[in-house]
C-alpha cells in the first residue's frame, strides 16, 4: 500500500509540474505574437494598396492589442481501502478508485479597431510636411526615394514682374506622356542637389508696448504658452566717441547707465521648412542659381508656406539644359501620336514651353498618407493591369550619395529582370513591385478578390517594395495617435487552446 501510495503521488507531482511548465513557458508565445502582428499590420497596409491598384475603396484597421493568457485547473479523486471494518462490510471486495482531471488553456486576444473617425481622416488626408521631409532625410532614406514618394506635383513659376506663368509636373503613373516629364524634372532637381532646409524666423507681433500694459500676469502666462515672447525695446545710446575725437583734450563724457525699457515688443519664434540647392559641380551643365535659392542663405523674403513651397523667395534659377530636356519628351510623344491621335499631338505641340532664359522658381506639392497608398496602388496597376499604355515597371535611381546624381531618368520597361545600370556608378531599382500568384518564398501576400498578390521573392525583382512598405507603415503611425482609435467598432479575436 505504502508502495502504491507514492507511485501515485510521484504521478501527481510530475503532472503538476509540467502543467506548470506549459503555462509558465511563455518566451517564445510572446516571440510568436511579435510575428503574428508583424504579419496581420503589413498584410492590412498591402491590402489597401491592392484595393487602391484596382480602385477599390480603401478599409483602415489596426491591430491594437495583443493579451496572451495561460490557465491550468486540475482535481483529484482518489479512493483506497484502509480497512475492511472501517470502509467496507466484511468479505465484500471493491477495486481501488483513483482519478485524475486537468485543464491547460491559452491563447491570445485581440482587438482590431475599424479605423473610421473623424480624427482618423483628418490625419490620414494631411498632407506631409517639410519637417516630415527633412525627417526622413536625416534617417538616411535615399533623397530619390523620398522624393518619387512625397511629392505629388511639381510647379515652376517663371519669377520677375509681369503675369505669372507657372508649368506643373504631376506624378502620374498611369500615363506615359506625364510620368516622363514628372520624372524628368525631379531627376533634373535631384541632380541640382533639391533639399529641404530647416529655417528659424523671428515673427515680430504688434506694435511696441509700455510696461503698464504688462502688468496683468495672467495675460503675460497666456503669451507664453501660446510661444510668444516678450523682449524689451531700449532707446539707441550715444557714447559720446565723436566729441572725444573732435577735442582731445576735453575730458571723456562717461558713458551713461543703461536705462530700463520703456517699450516692449511681443516676438514670435517659429522654424520654417523650405526647399533649397545644393549643387555639386560637374553633376550636370550647372543652372545659373541665386545664392538665395542655396541651402544655408538668409532670405528675409522667405515664406512660411509649409507645402515646403520656394514661391516668395527673391531669385530663382536658369536652365537652358531643363528646358531642353522637356522639349525632347514633348517631341517625342508627338511623333507617336501623329498617327494614332493627331489631335493630342497638336495638343502636345501647341504646350507653352519652358523659357531657358528666364528664372525659374520651384514649389513642390506633397502628399498625404493615403495618397501615398493611392500612388504606390497606381504603380501596381501599371505593371499588372493598365489602363491606358502598356505595361511598365517604375523604377527609381539609388546610389551612394557622395555620388552627383545622374540626371537621365531610368529607361522605360516592362521587364522585371532588366539591367538595372544607370551612369555614375548609380542603378535603377523597381520601385513597387507586386506580382500575381503565390510563391511559397515570398516574404508578404495577401488574397483579394479571388487573387493573390505576393511580392516578388527575388531581391532584384523586389526592388525597393518591402522599404516602402516599412515607410509607409512609419508615415501612417506618425499621422495617427493613440487617442484617435475608436473606442466602438472593436472585434475581438479569441484565440483556442494551446496546442
Amino acid at each position: 500500500m505504502g508502495s502504491f501510495s507514492r507511485t501515485i503521488g510521484a504521478a501527481l507531482t510530475a503532472l503538476t509540474l509540467s502543467s506548470c511548465g506549459v503555462v509558465d513557458n511563455f518566451a517564445n508565445r510572446a516571440v510568436n505574437f511579435n510575428l503574428v502582428a508583424e504579419q496581420a499590420q503589413q498584410e492590412a497596409l498591402l491590402l489597401n494598396i491592392v484595393r487602391a491598384s484596382l480602385n477599390r475603396p480603401m478599409q483602415f484597421t489596426t491591430l491594437s492589442s495583443i493579451t496572451g493568457n495561460a490557465s491550468e485547473s486540475a482535481n483529484t479523486t482518489l479512493s483506497l481501502p484502509f480497512g475492511a471494518h472501517a470502509h467496507r462490510p466484511k468479505g465484500l471486495l471493491s477495486p481501488d478508485v483513483f482519478g485524475f482531471s486537468g485543464t491547460i488553456s491559452g491563447g491570445p486576444t485581440f482587438t482590431v479597431p475599424v479605423l473610421d473617425t473623424q480624427e482618423f481622416y483628418q490625419g490620414e488626408l494631411k498632407p506631409l510636411t517639410g519637417q516630415e521631409y527633412r525627417f526622413f532625410l536625416d534617417e538616411g532614406i535615399t533623397p530619390s526615394v523620398l522624393f518619387y514618394l512625397f511629392v505629388d506635383t511639381i510647379e515652376l513659376k517663371v519669377a520677375g514682374v509681369g503675369p505669372t506663368q507657372t508649368f506643373s509636373f504631376h506624378s502620374y503613373v498611369s500615363d506615359d506622356f506625364d510620368n516622363d516629364q514628372y520624372e524628368t524634372v525631379a531627376d533634373y532637381l535631384l541632380a541640382l542637389g533639391l533639399s529641404v532646409e530647416q529655417v528659424h524666423h523671428n515673427q515680430t507681433i504688434g506694435p511696441p508696448l509700455v510696461p503698464a500694459q504688462l502688468r496683468n500676469l495672467r495675460d503675460v502666462a497666456l503669451l507664453t504658452q501660446a510661444g510668444v515672447h516678450i523682449a524689451p525695446v531700449r532707446p539707441h545710446e550715444k557714447p559720446g566717441v565723436e566729441d572725444n575725437q573732435a577735442n582731445p583734450h576735453k575730458a571723456p563724457k562717461k558713458t551713461a547707465e543703461p536705462s530700463a525699457p520703456s517699450h516692449y515688443q511681443l516676438e514670435k519664434n517659429s522654424t520654417v521648412y523650405r526647399p533649397c540647392f545644393s549643387p555639386v559641380k560637374g553633376t550636370i551643365a550647372m543652372a545659373e542659381i541665386d545664392s538665395a535659392l542655396l541651402c544655408g542663405s538668409n532670405d528675409p523674403a522667405d515664406t512660411t508656406d509649409e507645402q515646403a513651397t520656394a514661391f516668395g523667395r527673391t531669385g530663382g534659377f536658369k536652365s537652358p539644359d531643363l528646358a531642353k530636356r522637356l522639349a525632347a519628351v514633348r517631341a517625342k510623344f508627338a511623333a507617336i501620336l501623329d498617327k494614332k491621335d493627331p489631335a493630342i499631338a497638336a495638343q502636345i505641340r501647341a504646350l507653352p514651353p519652358i523659357p531657358p532664359d528666364k528664372k525659374l522658381q520651384v514649389r513642390l506639392y506633397l502628399r498625404s498618407p493615403e495618397a501615398i497608398l493611392h500612388f504606390l496602388g497606381s504603380v501596381v496597376e501599371r505593371n499588372l493591369h493598365p489602363s491606358f499604355d502598356v505595361p511598365r515597371v517604375i523604377r527609381v535611381k539609388v546610389g551612394e550619395p557622395y555620388l552627383p546624381y545622374p540626371v537621365d531618368p531610368c529607361p522605360a520597361t516592362n521587364n522585371l529582370n532588366a539591367p538595372s545600370e544607370a551612369p555614375g556608378g548609380f542603378r535603377c531599382e523597381n520601385f513597387f513591385v507586386l506580382a500575381l500568384g503565390q510563391s511559397t518564398d515570398s516574404p508578404l501576400s495577401v488574397d483579394y478578390d479571388g487573387k493573390t498578390y505576393s511580392v516578388p521573392a527575388d531581391s532584384r525583382v523586389q526592388g525597393r517594395t518591402m522599404r516602402m512598405l516599412d515607410l509607409v507603415k512609419q508615415i501612417m503611425a506618425l499621422h495617427t495617435s493613440a487617442k484617435e482609435l475608436p473606442a466602438s467598432n472593436v472585434l475581438n479575436i479569441i484565440g483556442g487552446p494551446a496546442p
